[in-house]
């Protein structure tokens, strides 16, 4: 197991994140949304506390605790007062390694996603951005939604949460990060004397390679909204290729910021959108680059022909300096504003680790996106930006 400890010396306080190298990428058609059931289950109980006990800890410790899936991964993280670390750490420990997973409570937390599953489907962007996902990756896990289909979370059974358990939730798979004002050497013995007992798991099953291209061209689903999402997708790069970089500043080019293209062109000039942007989530394999546009169902076809015409503008054309200083210094900016608090520094160490480009990439990644060129940019569109899916979800 990986512990990192970032010592702070200014406020007093101190966030501990627990990595673990499991998400929807490590389910199958028939366990999609194991790892969500199972995230909210872990802060219901333990061994030792009930699920009130762990609430009022975390809060005497001026703090809280929480958990979180993504598709690649999950978390334990906590929060509070530097002083009443030991107390947090312990939390985080009995969380991830023994949660009681009692029956009701799995009834109330699978309720709980259920709910929430039923209320992404209400949100026309939210089925737009799963349908992409289908549509780029078909069915392999990275096209499944992180939540899980309503029909398989139903099924669920507690054996199916604690054969997940055992599975994934193993040191091997868990990077713990720490960030404030704590003694590094202090949070290590702890650390080690907490987890240095848990059982490396079992080797995972392999996992199949995403697609090496979109898998369909377009999908639509006709509802009765007065805003039509329309998002255009292009498969990108994992974090550690060499490509990755370039793409974040090629898309923050395209789609970040009110001095982006497609918000100059789309809203600005034409008026053809309420929204737009782009963005280029991270990713641990095959990535995905996405443009979002809310419009009026008239505007589809001036849309989707504005976005063509910009994404051909950046494979023809090298991005003038002065645009690629400015979108630079944007990526720079929010890059740093995200790194204000210790639950985030915190977070970051653990993901950059366990995604294997190391912790140091938090101290990197800003000299790297400063040393990206406008041929750089143009490379990357070219050899990226050829293949789109694109969704249509709302009146057309």
């Amino acid at each position: 197991m990986t512990v990192i400890v970032e010592e702070g010396a200014t406020a007093p306080v101190v966030a501990i994140t627990l990595v673990v190298r499991v998400g929807s990428r490590h389910e199958t058609a028939g366990t999609n949304g194991v790892t969500a059931l199972l995230g909210r289950a872990l802060l219901k109980g333990t061994g030792t506390r009930s699920a009130l006990e762990i609430a009022q800890v975390a809060e005497d410790s001026g703090g809280a605790i929480e958990s979180g899936t993504d598709q690649e991964y999950s978390e334990v993280r906590a929060r509070g007062l530097a002083r009443h670390w030991r107390a947090l750490l312990g939390l985080v420990h009995e969380a991830a390694t023994a949660p009681s997973l009692a029956p009701d409570e799995i009834e109330r937390e699978r309720d709980a996603l259920l709910a929430q599953i039923r209320g992404l489907e209400d949100q026309p962007f939210q089925v737009a951005n799963r349908l992409l996902n289908r549509a780029l990756y078909g069915a392999h896990a990275y096209g499944m939604p992180t939540s899980g289909e309503s029909a398989t979370v139903q099924r669920l059974g507690r054996e199916d949460l604690v054969r997940h358990l055992e599975a994934f939730y193993t040191p091997d798979r868990m990077v713990l990060a720490v960030a404030g004002r704590v003694a590094a050497h202090e949070v290590l013995a702890e650390a080690a004397r907490l987890f240095g007992r848990a059982v490396r798991g079992l080797a995972a099953p392999p996992l199949t390679a995403p697609p090496e291209r979109p898998v369909w061209p377009r999908a639509d689903e006709r509802r009765p909204t007065q805003q039509t999402q329309l998002l255009m997708g292009f498969l990108g790069s994992p974090v550690g290729h060499s490509d990755h970089v370039a793409l974040k500043v090629m898309s923050a080019v395209l789609g970040s910021g009110m001095s982006s293209r497609l918000f100059r062109a789309l809203r600005e000039e034409a008026g053809l959108a309420y929204a737009v942007g782009a963005f280029y989530p991270t990713r641990w394999e095959t990535g995905r680059i996405v443009v979002h546009v809310g419009t009026a169902p008239s505007n589809l076809g001036a849309v989707e022909a504005g976005i063509r015409r910009e994404v051909e503008r950046l494979r023809t054309e090298r991005v003038p300096d002065d645009e690629l200083v400015r979108t630079k210094a944007f990526l720079a900016g929010a890059f740093a504003l995200d790194l204000r608090t210790n639950a985030r520094r915190s977070f970051y160490l653990g993901f950059f680790e366990l995604a294997g480009v190391g912790h140091g990439y938090l101290v990197r990644y800003p000299d790297l996106t400063g040393s990206v060129t406008g041929a750089d940019v143009q490379r990357v569109a070219r050899r990226y930006l050829v293949e789109p899916s694109v969704v249509i979800v709302g009146a057309s």
